[in-house]
């Protein structure tokens, strides 16, 4: 396992090293082990773009406002929808095709287990 401190020495050269404007996306990072990746990430980010997926912007508000005090210099875009709807995966990948060139860092942590088994999704495709 890598020490604490290991860890600590690498995020901070990441701040120094990075190049400014690193595009981020990350769904599922408005609680738990996200969203204190996303807080870290936002700490050590040279003024990131960052877009955060989840289901209320009400209730990543304070998450988003929070962001911009620890890197003002960073951008924070919030998406709100459904993720476990592949149409919705669709339209937040086109939102963000419109607006980047590419992703530098991907983010995913979200999902749940659950004791009922499979539970399909609706099925859109927008190609």
């Amino acid at each position: 396992m890598v020490a604490l401190k290991d860890v600590r020495i690498s995020n901070a050269r990441f701040k120094e090293k990075a190049t400014p404007g690193i595009v981020a996306l990350f769904v599922g990072g408005t609680s738990g082990v996200g969203k204190g990746t996303l807080i870290q990430f936002a700490k050590t980010a040279n003024a990131p773009r960052v877009y955060l997926v989840g289901r209320s912007k009400a209730s990543a508000t304070p998450l988003l406002n929070e962001l911009e005090r620890l890197n003002p210099s960073g951008t924070f875009t919030f998406i709100e929808t459904q993720i476990s709807l592949i149409k919705n995966v669709d339209s937040v990948c086109d939102e963000i095709k419109a607006k980047e060139q590419k992703l530098d860092i991907i983010f995913l942590s979200t999902g749940y287990l659950t004791l009922e088994g499979r539970q399909g999704t609706s099925f859109q495709r927008h190609c």
